[in-house]
């Protein structure tokens, strides 16, 4: 969260909730596990099954849960909530999907086509296990000076390494690769014995299940740090790749990391490759330049009260029509 957010937050009251029903709401996770695991822990913290449920159980209170096939029919209602799931990890079938089939309620979930089947991984994912590695050996100095020198960057205290190292550019990724052989780390044997990932039978299970999914790019790269056409490439052929390995006829993108810069022009693509294509940002409850463009906000943070942060969102769309930011723009 921002200053700002941070503000509403600590002066938000859960039992407004009441007040700010009437809507349609968009919250996202990443995974849902009772345990750290090293490709995400020193990325961001997420919910146990527990707490999980529990936000199941109050959205469920509070809203009715939106099928996906209504954004598709263009039935989208007052007062219903949407649950989405980003990068395609394999808690989304081995903690999630199990969960949501027992309450009946669906889901989309947006997949990286790359990672399917962990034969490779993200980059950032790689990131973390190296971290997790180091905080084992006590940030060894001398790993620490390799492995700054590999990206050029300079650090004064553990904490800046690791910031340096995980805000590293999508463009160095191959670089990591060398880290882990630097450090003897074999990537693929993990990979192999994790399954970070899910696979196409565990993704064929859920959509015969009943479940949604859409592409998120093929790599999972910040969109602001590639050309216009490489942007295109890896959305389009996300999509594509669901479509044609699981015979779905719709089309449904989320944008990783951010859709703050993603242009007009490139919009105006995307809705010529389909033009009933569900666009999904994480901008929060803000009104975009098209219908076909959801915003969603995080309840992933474990620390945080859910109905509270609901309250906050709805405080900071209010904040957000009064400094005039709640209408998003695209150049």
């Amino acid at each position: 969260m921002g200053i700002v957010k941070d503000v509403l937050y600590k002066a938000s009251n859960k039992n407004l909730l009441s007040v700010f029903k009437n809507q349609s709401i968009f919250p996202y996770y990443h995974l849902v596990r009772d345990n750290q695991v090293p490709h995400i822990t020193h990325l961001y913290p997420y919910k146990n099954s527990k707490q999980f449920l529990a936000d199941l159980d109050l959205l469920s209170a509070n809203y009715k849960s939106l099928h996906p096939k209504d954004l598709l029919e263009n039935k989208k209602s007052g007062n219903t909530f949407l649950l989405t799931f980003d990068d395609g990890l394999h808690e989304i079938y081995s903690v999630i999907f199990p969960i949501l089939k027992e309450k009946k309620i669906n889901a989309v979930f947006f997949i990286n086509p790359n990672f399917v089947e962990n034969n490779e991984g993200l980059y950032k994912h790689y990131i973390s296990i190296i971290i997790t590695h180091l905080d084992k050996s006590n940030y060894d100095s001398d790993s620490l000076l390799k492995i700054s020198k590999v990206f050029n960057f300079t650090f004064n205290n553990v904490n800046e390494f690791k910031k340096n190292f995980i805000g590293i550019p999508y463009s160095q990724r191959e670089k990591v690769k060398e880290v882990l052989t630097l450090l003897n780390l074999d990537i693929h044997s993990y990979l192999k014995n994790e399954q970070p990932y899910i696979t196409k039978k565990q993704i064929q299970e859920m959509i015969d299940a009943g479940f949604y999914f859409g592409g998120h790019t093929m790599n999972h790269p910040p969109l602001h740090q590639l050309s216009h056409q490489e942007q295109k490439k890896e959305i389009i052929d996300s999509v594509d790749w669901l479509r044609q390995n699981f015979n779905i006829d719709y089309s449904f993108f989320a944008f990783p990391f951010s859709d703050k810069a993603v242009s007009k022009t490139l919009l105006q693509e995307l809705f010529t490759y389909d033009k009933d294509i569900i666009l999904f940002g994480n901008s929060g409850l803000k009104k975009d330049i098209d219908s076909r463009i959801i915003q969603r906000f995080s309840l992933e943070n474990p620390t945080k009260n859910t109905a509270k942060q609901i309250v906050t969102e709805n405080l900071y769309k209010y904040f957000n029509k009064l400094i005039g930011k709640y209408n998003i723009q695209r150049k």
